[in-house]
C-alpha cells in the first residue's frame, strides 16, 4: 500500500517477540478510505507495517516513493501490507511477502516449463493432483537425465507421448543432456 493512504484505526494488535524479530513495527485493524469512501469497503482489513533492510545492494537500487518526490538509494525502508487475513499471525504474513518472488518463480516454472497453463479441474483435489503429477514428472526427468527440466526436454517428452517422436529420438535428446552435464562437470 502507498504511504499516503488514509484509514481509520479500529484496533492495534500486540506484537510478539517473533513479530519484532521479523521486522514488524505495527499491526493494525483498520477501515480503509476517507470518510466519503469508507462505506464502499464493508469489511475491516489489516495493515502490517514492516521495516525492511536489504544489506545486499540491488542492480536497481533507487526506489520512488508513492508521492514521487524523492528517490532512496538504500535498502532501508518501510512497507505497508494490507490483507484480509485477520486471524493469521503477522509474522507469517511478513514471511509470505518476503518470499513472494520465489512463489512467482514457481508458478512461472509451472506454467512455462511444464506447460500447465490451464488447470484441468477447479476442485482443490483436482488442482492438487495436477500439481503433484507435474512435480513428479519433473523430478523423474531430472533424476533420469541428470539435468534440470527445460522447455526442450519437456517438449520432446510431449512429442514422444503424442507419437510424433520415436524412442530413439527421445533417447538421443536425453543423451545429449547427459553429455552437456558431463562436459560442465569436467570444465
Amino acid at each position: 500500500m502507498r504511504d499516503n493512504a488514509v484509514w481509520e484505526t479500529l484496533s492495534e494488535n500486540q506484537l510478539s517477540p517473533q513479530d519484532r524479530h521479523a521486522g514488524l513495527q505495527r499491526d493494525l485493524v483498520v477501515r480503509l478510505g476517507s470518510k466519503i469512501k469508507q462505506d464502499e469497503l464493508s469489511t475491516p482489513v489489516r495493515v502490517i507495517e514492516i521495516h525492511h533492510f536489504d544489506p545486499v545492494p540491488r542492480r536497481r537500487p533507487s526506489r520512488v516513493s508513492s508521492k514521487k518526490t524523492f528517490r532512496t538509494d538504500n535498502g532501508d525502508y518501510t512497507l505497508l501490507i494490507v490483507t484480509d487475513l485477520l486471524e493469521l499471525p503477522a509474522e507469517l504474513i511478513a514471511l509470505f511477502f518476503r518470499f513472494r518472488w520465489q512463489i512467482e518463480l514457481f508458478f512461472r516454472w509451472f506454467k512455462c516449463i511444464l506447460k500447465c497453463q490451464h488447470f484441468l479441474s477447479l476442485s482443490q483435489n483436482g488442482l492438487a493432483i495436477q500439481v503433484y503429477c507435474a512435480l513428479i514428472a519433473s523430478l523423474l526427468i531430472s533424476l533420469w537425465s541428470g539435468h534440470k527440466v527445460g522447455k526442450r526436454t519437456y517438449e520432446m517428452l510431449c512429442l514422444h507421448m503424442q507419437g510424433w517422436a520415436s524412442d530413439q529420438e527421445l533417447e538421443k535428446h536425453l543423451e545429449s543432456l547427459k553429455k552437456k552435464v558431463e562436459t560442465k562437470q569436467i570444465s
